[in-house]
């Protein structure tokens, strides 16, 4: 009768006994040990969660099924799904396209893994900046798809724009702290003097990250990673690059690159780094002759240091970051006859001189009421000098000018305090809380009184509640009050939805505004060619910006892929524009114009099979601007601008060597312009920029023990110039052709890695 009792108990009690489960790796099928597993029954119960031993087993004991579950692993991409009856299961996981190191930090609460993130986040890691051969920042981004890059020859910089929205609104970090440069703090930032030599990775976020980063960051942020250790007790790495020009190299022409970067385990708890970087760009002479260059020399040193203290539970460190840039613009030479009948020719240049010294404190870690801290102070100087003067070709005597504006010097210092809090109050709600203190003063002879100031203070939350199904919903507020405009109310929302498949989708809403800069308010330049003031009347930027993002993961056979989908739309209230003066065509002012709208689509696919990696995205980005209301009517509202990218990496493993292949396309840019006809009355036409397609090739390779090689080719299309039929309305820009390159190129990169363990 016993055994009667006990056989009717198990078949009515079937969810109360321990069951098995395997975990696997998808594309090997070997067990995976430390795989974190979650589980919840449906109907109420005990819910906890277990490791998976080395053999990759978990055993659940007395848990009620049909249960929910999840698991986490770093190497791994979540899984979800639900258990409906007690039995020997096996899970195969599919491995991540990241490494074990490759966590994101930008906008998050904590260090996590991209696919974990509410926030799409675009990473661009050592490996590809090293097959890219970038140099800068503007080289690492020239294929990126949705972003834009441009150039400016007068004053010798590199600018982006991110979903259609200019670069005054993409605000550039280092290691979360913006990059003070001649525009403002972090935006409309120069990327050809952000060198990459000591940046671990570059992390991109799309759209809004006001409720973080505050103003100027509408289009969103781009956040340079530094390495901060080493897995070596001393590691040396030194570095020569030799680059043509074109169809110019040698002593006097090309571009030559030499660096040395030093990291060092000090002891168990120090980590010293030190870093110096030169990079001497000749010039273009293109289709100048004599002494005139189309692109001017420009010659960079850069350096960089690091010391870290890492006792139990925190991380200290200061970082020292140094710039100084030179930029020669040579006249072409005049004849001046003296009484003696002698000619002693002379020619007007210009010296651009730039130097920026950054100073940066940040601690992290834990305190017994924190779950996790970050704080941090920075003092950012930044100074630019312009010289113009006259230069006796002869002698070489060198005289000032002294024509209004000839003579300049601009300075940007700022002080940067910040720092965060995270609260874990439960498995599934979590809190950040956090400050912002931003003191800038802006000086020069370009600048109203010689000084302003602009201060901004602000506090900031969000929260990060999972609910049931495996949803997570981020609302986020800042607060913020300014020195110039007073109190501003920032939220933004996002919703993170993960299904069975290793399917993602992501919603998201950001208030976003940009403060118009002390240039735009302030700035007063005249001489003979321009007029052009600020105005203190100017009212920020407000933007309202909407995505989707949807993401899937799976397998092919072997090869492991990712598809994705981004759709977003953008739209600006009070835009900051530059307006020409009715009556004076000569003076420039800016002004507030209506609204901005982009809206556009991205899908995009990668696939990583054995040895061979490749990636392919198409974007589709509608511009909408406005010029003149009664004028306009009728017209479209939307230009659109397709964008085409692809990138094939293969690793010939016999011979050593590793291929890559970087393409894109940017189409036809149009807009509306105001324009004058022949009977001098204002109309309303279409201007156009021309498309152009962009392809880099590189060849990798390590040689000997301690040797790097990579060998390669940019802009192989030889695109320099393509035609402008419109006014693209920056105050150096415009004109019958747009300048994207100085042709094809190629280049020879070296460094020797000494590691000592």
């Amino acid at each position: 009768m016993r055994n009667v009792f006990i056989f009717i108990f198990i078949l009515i009690c079937p969810t109360v006994f321990a069951q098995k489960i395997t975990v696997t790796d998808q594309k090997t099928r070997s067990p995976i040990e430390g795989v974190a597993f979650m589980f919840k029954p449906i109907n109420g119960g005990y819910s906890g969660h277990v490791i998976s031993n080395d053999q990759g087993e978990i055993n659940l004991n007395a848990v009620d099924f049909p249960i929910l579950i999840k698991t986490q692993h770093v190497g791994y991409n979540l899984y979800y799904d639900t258990l409906k009856v007690p039995k020997d299961y096996i899970i195969q996981l599919l491995p991540k396209r990241v490494q074990l190191d490759d966590f994101i930090v930008t906008g998050q609460f904590n260090p996590q893994s991209a696919e974990q993130s509410v926030f799409t986040v675009k990473v661009i890691g050592q490996e590809e900046i090293k097959a890219r051969g970038a140099v800068n920042l503007f080289e690492a981004l020239s294929s990126t798809l949705n972003i834009q890059s441009s150039q400016d020859l007068a004053i010798g910089s590199s600018g982006i724009s991110i979903q259609g929205i200019s670069g005054q609104n993409v605000k550039i970090l280092l290691d979360g702290i913006p990059l003070v440069n001649r525009n403002g703090n972090g935006n409309a930032a120069d990327l050809s003097q952000i060198n990459l030599n000591n940046i671990e990775r570059i992390e991109i976020v799309e759209g809004p990250m006001a409720v973080n980063y505050g103003a100027n960051a509408l289009a969103g942020v781009i956040n340079l990673i530094s390495y901060k250790d080493t897995e070596n007790t001393t590691e040396i790495i030194v570095g020569l690059q030799e680059e043509t020009v074109g169809s110019e190299f040698g002593t006097g022409e090309g571009k030559h690159i030499q660096s040395i970067d030093v990291k060092q385990q000090i002891a168990s708890e120090w980590f010293g780094q030190i870093g110096v970087w030169h990079n001497d760009f000749k010039g273009f002479q293109g289709t100048q002759n004599g002494r005139r260059k189309e692109w001017n020399p420009k010659e960079q040193y850069q350096a960089n240091a690091l010391i870290r203290f890492s006792p139990k539970n925190h991380s200290i460190y200061y970082r020292l970051d140094y710039l100084d840039e030179t930029i020669d613009a040579l006249g072409k030479s005049n004849n001046n006859y003296l009484p003696s009948g002698e000619n002693q020719p002379f020619a007007i240049d210009e010296k651009y001189l730039t130097q920026r010294v950054i100073h940066h404190i940040q601690a992290e870690g834990k305190l017994p009421f924190l779950s996790r801290y970050n704080a941090f102070a920075s003092y950012s100087d930044f100074e630019r000098v312009k010289s113009k003067f006259s230069r006796n070709l002869v002698t070489g005597e060198v005289r000032l000018t002294t024509a209004n504006g000839d003579q300049d010097l601009s300075t940007y210092k700022v002080w940067e305090f910040g720092g965060t809090g995270y609260f874990a109050f439960s498995d599934v709600l979590d809190l950040q809380t956090g400050y912002n203190l931003s003191f800038e003063k802006v000086g020069g002879g370009r600048i109203q009184e010689g000084e302003q100031e602009i201060n901004d203070i602000a506090i900031h939350g969000s929260l990060e509640w999972q609910i049931v199904g495996e949803t997570i919903v981020r609302p986020g507020l800042r607060f913020a009050t300014n020195s110039a405009f007073g109190t501003q109310l920032i939220p933004s929302v996002q919703i993170k939805k993960s299904f069975v498949g290793n399917v993602d989708l992501r919603l998201s809403y950001g208030r976003g505004y940009r403060a118009p800069s002390v240039r735009e308010l302030y700035f007063e330049f005249v001489d003979s060619n321009h007029k052009i003031y600020g105005n203190e009347n100017l009212s920020p930027e407000f933007s309202h910006h909407f995505s989707s993002n949807f993401i899937k993961s799976y397998a092919v056979g072997n090869a492991k892929s990712e598809a994705g989908i981004n759709l977003f739309y953008n739209t600006i209230d009070d835009q900051i524009g530059i307006a020409q003066s009715a009556t004076d065509a000569t003076t420039t002012t800016y002004v507030n114009v209506d609204k901005y709208k982009t809206l556009g689509i991205a899908v995009n696919q990668k696939m990583d099979w054995a040895k061979l990696s490749t990636s392919i995205g198409i974007s589709y980005v509608g511009r909408s601007n406005r010029v003149n209301d009664n004028q306009q009517s009728g017209l479209d509202e939307f230009f659109y601008t397709p964008e085409l990218n692809g990138n094939v990496s293969y690793d010939w493993t016999t011979i050593g060597t590793k291929i890559n292949v970087f393409y894109k396309y940017t189409g036809a840019l149009r807009n509306y312009i105001l324009s004058e006809n022949t009977a001098g009355e204002q109309e309303v036409t279409i201007g156009e920029v021309e498309g152009y397609h962009w392809l880099d090739l590189t060849l990798s390779k390590a040689l000997f023990t301690h040797f790097n090689m990579v060998l390669g080719a940019r802009n192989l299309l030889d695109i320099q110039r393509i035609n402008n039929s419109g006014i693209s309305g920056g105050t150096h820009s415009g004109g019958a052709t747009v300048p994207v390159s100085y042709g094809r190129s190629y280049f020879l990169k070296l460094n020797y890695n000494l590691k000592l363990k």
